[in-house]
């Protein structure tokens, strides 16, 4: 968006005063004072993400600015985790029409009619009358349903909502009842990551692979100390498999300073993160992908983190199975190369195309996605008592 001849004394007060914005810095050259910058406080969009003003003063007696805006949006309103890659698994339209004649209110006695998620397998609505709800995963104990989601206002923020403001519901219009849960509590917790978890520490696994080739190299030092503060910053009952590829099949090696350990920086030193060799992606994600698939791992929240620079080899063949071996698990791509890569696009369900510093740059994303996992709701179903379990 551009605004020609925009009066500095009077619009860009009025636009940096605005409800609408909060505060961020931004640059100004002024060539009154040779080009030097300028830095002035403005405010962000309450959608999320970053305001630039770039101003070009004209030396006349008006002082009118040329002002451009460029918004880049929060990547944490756009990751979604409900990753429904099986036929099976999205609702019909049957069951869509039927959910939609279903009145479905909140305990303040708000109506919600969009926004809510449907989970068909286990016959379950869930919507929120602030915002949006999205079913991230489903688990069953002996006591019942363990249903996870992510919770958004109405600007698209991932909040903890209060639990009267949620409705639970099944796909025939009953209503049920919950107990809502903490799952952000940071405690040690020295169990075997592999076992299942309780509805306060759901059971969570990443993958994070790097990109090692030889034109990588110059990124490895800001790659690791990326990577270790985004796995410090998990959940203590998370298991992370940290590796690295160029060439033939990643490394997951002790050896090498990766491996599948609870998630603490300490446990992955890194020493084999050094660049050299092509690219070749496909070969490393078909055994990530088996692996992240093994029935042990069925019941948790799975993940991978892919970094790369390169140009992917290009084997068609390859990447429609690659695909297809991904099944559900999650798969986020910050790609640092020149030009959009089509080839890992398809393989994204969140992609990033990086801009700026990546020192800077890459612990942001790391941040948002770790923020995004560990800020889930976490419902538990409860037997309702005879007057709360009629259907409305």
């Amino acid at each position: 968006m551009a605004i020609r001849s925009l009066l500095l004394s009077s619009a860009l007060v009025a636009t940096l005063g605005s409800a609408a914005l909060a505060d961020n810095p931004v640059r100004i050259d002024d060539p009154r004072s040779g080009g030097s910058p300028v830095s002035i406080g403005i405010q962000e969009q309450s959608a999320g993400g970053t305001v630039a003003l770039r101003l070009a003063p004209r030396v006349d007696q008006n002082v009118t600015a040329d002002l451009s805006v460029e918004r880049w949006l929060d990547f944490k309103n756009d990751i979604f985790l409900n990753i429904r890659t099986d036929p099976a698994l999205v609702p019909s339209a049957r069951v869509l029409e039927m959910v939609a004649s279903i009145r479905i209110v909140d305990d303040y006695g708000a109506v919600i009619a969009s926004d809510y998620d449907i989970n068909a397998e286990h016959d379950i609505v869930l919507a929120f009358s602030g915002g949006s709800a999205e079913i991230t995963h489903i688990a069953r104990d002996d006591q019942g349903l363990i249903i996870t989601a992510l919770v958004r206002d109405e600007a698209g923020n991932v909040i903890d909502p209060p639990q009267s403001a949620l409705a639970l519901y099944t796909t025939g219009g009953e209503k049920l009842c919950f107990t809502e849960e903490v799952i952000n509590a940071r405690e040690e917790v020295r169990e075997d990551i592999f076992a299942p978890g309780s509805a306060s520490t759901i059971p969570m696994t990443f993958a994070v692979l790097m990109d090692r080739s030889g034109s990588m190299a110059g990124h490895m030092e800001e790659l690791q100390d990326a990577a270790r503060g985004f796995i410090d910053a998990l959940p203590n009952r998370a298991g992370c498999l940290v590796g690295a590829f160029s060439e033939g099949t990643a490394s997951f090696a002790p050896d090498e300073g990766f491996g599948f350990f609870q998630c603490r920086a300490r446990h992955f030193p890194m020493s084999g993160l050094q660049a050299g060799g092509g690219t070749d992606l496909y070969g490393s994600l078909a055994h990530l992908y088996d692996w992240m698939n093994q029935s042990a791992l069925e019941n948790h929240q799975r993940a991978v983190i892919i970094i790369t620079d390169g140009a992917v080899n290009r084997n068609l063949e390859r990447e429609a199975e690659v695909i297809a071996a991904k099944g559900d698990v999650v798969t986020f791509v910050y790609f640092l190369g020149g030009d959009e890569e089509r080839f890992l696009q398809s393989l994204a369900d969140s992609y990033l195309s990086h801009e700026g510093d990546l020192r800077d740059e890459l612990p942001r994303f790391f941040n948002v996605v770790r923020d995004v996992y560990t800020s889930q709701t976490v419902l538990r179903q409860s037997q309702c008592a005879a007057e709360e379990g009629a259907g409305q």
